[in-house]
């Protein structure tokens, strides 16, 4: 009897991991992004979805303590996406950095860019 279930839980898990792939593959962040590289004068051309589970140079786990599961009595939603951006620097040089966009309900959209833009040379 205990087989049975394995026959179930196999296919949930690929199912969830398909809902995964195609809900993360179809978010867009250009508008976020673009504003982001404006600041350091650079200038958006595309961003990519990765593929699932490929987080490039970021650490593919981050524990955190103290992150409370419960805020105010509702449930604390967090999503964590990435992207590969392909830019163009002052001086018309293509390049791309992998962007790691943190989404929340109470808070503002962070997002994090290794190589960091700051340290591109224009």
């Amino acid at each position: 009897m205990t087989t049975y279930w394995i026959f179930l839980i196999i296919p949930a898990i690929a199912i969830g991991l398909t809902i995964k792939w195609v809900t993360d593959k179809s978010k867009n962040f250009a508008d976020i992004i673009e504003a982001d590289l404006k600041k350091y004068g650079l200038k958006y051309l595309s961003s990519t979805y990765p593929g699932l589970f490929k987080v490039g140079p970021f650490k593919k786990f981050e524990i955190t303590l103290g992150k409370p599961m419960i805020n105010n009595g509702s449930v604390q939603y967090e999503r964590t996406y990435y992207r590969i951006v392909r830019l163009k620097t002052k001086n018309n040089k293509t390049t791309q950095v992998w962007a790691k966009i943190e989404t929340n309900w109470f808070k503002e959209t962070q997002i994090e860019y290794k190589p960091p833009l700051s340290k591109l040379k224009s």
